[in-house]
């Protein structure tokens, strides 16, 4: 299953094909992560693009639905991809809180006195 959305794909992956497929991540990555048979792979493709909002959304389903307990993340990078194994419950985390700081950012300053 692959979700195309903007800035970034979501997918699930068997840990194992994940594993012969990408060398530079290791078995004990996804064990110190959480472990499990199934990983979701975050492929960012545009940081600057990256939907927030929705990334939470997705993070959250799978969370509560999905049978994988780890997300590895990759990045590309001029030394070809970057790789970086998380739990999925701290990633899910640590989008709610970028989704809040933007909209408090969003508030202060819709909230802020204009000058003129």
């Amino acid at each position: 299953m692959k979700n195309r959305t903007c800035g970034y794909s979501l997918q699930r992956e068997i840990v194992d094909i994940l594993l012969n497929e990408n060398p530079e991540i290791s078995h004990a990555e996804f064990r110190n992560a959480g472990g499990g048979l199934v990983a979701l792979v975050l492929s960012v493709e545009t940081p600057k693009r990256l939907r927030l909002h929705r990334l939470a959304r997705e993070l959250k389903f799978h969370t509560r639905h999905s049978a994988a307990q780890v997300v590895a993340v990759t990045m590309p990078t001029a030394g070809g991809p970057a790789w970086e194994v998380l739990p999925l419950s701290y990633l899910q985390g640590l989008a709610e809180e970028a989704v809040a700081l933007k909209d408090q950012r969003r508030l202060q300053a819709a909230l802020r006195v204009r000058v003129l």
